[in-house]
């Protein structure tokens, strides 16, 4: 598809311009490498890869999709309008590597090259390099004043130590190396792990001839779908900033106010709409920590299309009127075959059965194919010595720490950056890179007026880098100064406060003010991320309109309570 690129960013080159070496070339890492460069660095970008796309491109399977839209996606700079709303990830990938020739980004790629050790040295950094597949044992040594590591969240599979699983007589496979479901034909097949790779997975066996389908999850999952229909803007633009993300009082955001209020409505919602408060028309696999008080905990499943066939298999123990009253979201059976769900854990494996402990007593699965959809390890080997003598099946080893300043720095060291190391609730990556390069440049050229709190953590989540995608965002943007003014926009050009107020914390808004303003993101924000909102019911919209108010209303008061 076309692409737009958005001219006439007014970021200024930092007096001090350093050398910076950017380690990977997938989303984040070109998104760093490309910032880094406009505000006058010098830069340098090794992947141990040949192609750029880091995950996207060595982690893709066949049918593989995005689950966030292209409307928060895409780079604030570097739009696909004409994309379908979630793109595959060849699509994707195709796109990234298009940035990275629009920017001129592909001179600065060394390919193949792998990073053995990164140390500091004379104030900056000295970075030991090996060329990829080299057995001669020779490697280099270069100096760079600052290193960001964009190496990715999903890069090194965690596989659990299971009893009896090198003995299993059956397929065992990590779901970083499934690429084709034809391996799922005739088989009967079991998924441990319900993120979103695994109900990929599952929905592929499903429909690709397996002679059963079973997922496993130890502690539940919140699923909701990406999108609700082709008439009906995406999950994540169906969101709004104002009176939450946009300003709160202290107190608010402290004891999180937005979500303790809201989480009784959605779940609401999922009840009177699909039958059930687990997620929407997710009659099985209620996440453990699912409560009416507080919603801000959970990464959420958006990665569907399995979930109606395990509904469907849910659904015949309950009521025949509750059967009838909720069947509009039910799906025929040529759709697929039923997927059978286990909650429980794995307590062992044998021949070709996986034995499991549940809270109904213990329960066997006939598997002649395993898929450890399992999730990744967080190793930085280069940075901490050892971590790669960890192995993937360490259980008792923890992962590699990040740092403590939004996950990006540590204080001590700010010249060293992780880039791209969050998970957002509802949100995506690439953009929230994006927001931490801008933030990162910034904090080498000076230290910020302001701190944010990390209100954003989610409680309880299953990853300690798990956030809140809007707090998150207005958080960095905040330290910035780069939080667009509602009342200038109103008075200027009232769509784009609406696409700010209204809208989702779509990048672009960053971009309208503060050190990274861009022309180009006053078109987009008016034009292209206006469009969703329009797109959303007009009821829908007034609901907005109305608990926007009450925030307001609320947090107005708690302010003016605090400030006595």
């Amino acid at each position: 598809p076309p692409h737009h690129r958005l001219d006439g960013s007014a970021g200024a080159a930092s007096a001090g311009a350093m050398r910076v070496l950017v380690i990977g070339a997938g989303a984040s890492g070109l998104v760093t490498a490309k910032t880094l460069r406009e505000r006058g660095h010098e830069v340098g970008l090794v992947t141990d890869s040949e192609r750029v796309g880091g995950t996207f491109e060595n982690k893709s399977y066949k049918n593989a999709r995005m689950v966030s839209s292209k409307f928060l996606t895409c780079f604030s700079d570097f739009r696909r309008p004409d994309a379908e709303v979630h793109m595959s990830l060849a699509d994707y990938v195709a796109y990234l590597e298009d940035y990275a020739a629009h920017f001129g980004l592909e001179a600065l790629i060394r390919r193949r090259t792998s990073v053995l050790h990164v140390g500091r040295v004379d104030g900056g950094y000295a970075v030991a390099l090996r060329a990829s597949g080299a057995d001669d044992g020779k490697h280099w040594e270069e100096r760079w004043d600052a290193v960001a590591v964009c190496s990715g969240v999903h890069n090194i599979p965690r596989i659990p130590s299971f009893p009896g699983l090198d003995a299993f007589e059956g397929k065992v496979l990590h779901s970083s190396s499934y690429k084709d479901p034809e391996i799922f034909r005739g088989q009967r097949v079991l998924v441990i792990g319900t993120g979103e790779t695994g109900f990929d997975v599952g929905y592929a066996a499903a429909t690709h001839g397996a002679s059963s389908v079973t997922l496993s999850t130890r502690h539940g999952f919140v699923s909701v779908p990406s999108h609700f229909g082709d008439n009906l803007p995406p999950l994540d633009c169906i969101i709004m900033n104002w009176g939450t993300h946009y300003w709160e009082s202290s107190w608010a955001a402290r004891v999180g106010l937005h979500w303790w209020i809201t989480t009784k409505f959605t779940r609401l919602g999922f009840l009177l709409m699909s039958g059930t408060t687990y997620g929407f028309n997710q009659w099985a696999g209620r996440r453990y920590n699912m409560t009416w008080d507080e919603g801000r905990k959970h990464i959420v499943n958006k990665s569907t299309r399995c979930m109606p066939l395990i509904t469907r298999k849910a659904k015949r123990g309950a009521p025949w009127w509750q059967r009838r009253l909720w069947s509009y979201w039910d799906v025929p059976d040529e759709a697929g075959q039923d997927v059978d769900l286990v909650e429980g854990s794995v307590r062992g494996m044998e021949g070709r059965t996986v034995h499991y402990d549940t809270a109904a007593g213990p329960r066997s699965v006939e598997a002649d194919v395993v898929v450890l959809a399992t999730g990744y390890r967080q190793r930085f080997p280069f940075l901490f010595p050892g971590s790669d003598e960890k192995g993937q099946t360490d259980v008792g080893a923890a992962d590699d720490p990040l740092p403590t300043e939004h996950f990006i720095i540590n204080p001590q060291e700010p010249r060293l950056a992780y880039i791209g190391f969050v998970r957002p609730n509802v949100g995506a990556i690439p953009p929230m890179a994006e927001m931490q390069a801008m933030w990162w440049c910034e904090r080498l050229e000076r230290e910020p007026a302001r701190r944010s709190p990390d209100y954003y953590k989610l409680k309880e989540s299953r990853v300690p880098y798990g956030v809140d995608y809007g707090y998150y965002m207005f958080a960095l943007a905040r330290e910035i100064g780069a939080v667009p003014s509602l009342l200038r926009w109103l008075r200027r050009r009232p769509r784009i406060a609406v696409t700010c107020g209204f809208g989702q914390a779509h990048v672009p808004i960053f971009r309208l003010e503060g050190p990274f303003a861009s022309e180009g993101a006053v078109e987009t924000c008016a034009t292209e991320l206006f469009g969703p909102i329009m797109q959303r019911p007009f009821f829908m919209n007034i609901i907005f309109f109305l608990e926007g108010l009450f925030f307001a209303a609320v947090n107005g008061a708690a302010a003016a309570l605090e400030s006595r």
